[in-house]
């Protein structure tokens, strides 16, 4: 992640002149996309396990193809999706913004 955070920085002085603002926006910006996508395990139900505990599930709901996904405790997240692909894809999503609504705004 260092790198990553340091690869922004460069860009953003090159582009900006060292504008420290900038670089702070970049990096908030580029913050999702540096988020881990779940690894899915195959099973009757597809699964991907978090590391804090809990996982996401998902799985065929009809015999026409479309797919379900809720992440487990969660009563709001149940979602049928197109296919299986959209299914998981959409539970990312939701997992990528979990994480970051856990960050918050710091004032020294």
């Amino acid at each position: 992640m260092r790198d990553s955070i340091a690869e922004i920085i460069d860009k953003q002085a090159l582009l900006h002149g060292l504008d420290t603002l900038a670089a702070a926006d970049a990096i908030i910006a580029a913050l999702p996309s540096m988020v881990k996508p779940l690894v899915w395990e195959k099973g009757v139900v597809d699964w991907a396990r978090l590391k804090q505990g809990g996982r996401y599930v998902a799985c065929s709901t009809t015999p026409h193809g479309s797919w379900s996904w809720w992440l487990d405790g969660d009563d709001e997240s149940p979602e049928v999706c197109a296919n299986e692909d959209a299914a998981k894809s959409r539970a990312n999503d939701h997992h990528r913004a979990a994480i970051m609504a856990a960050f918050q705004e710091v004032k020294p």
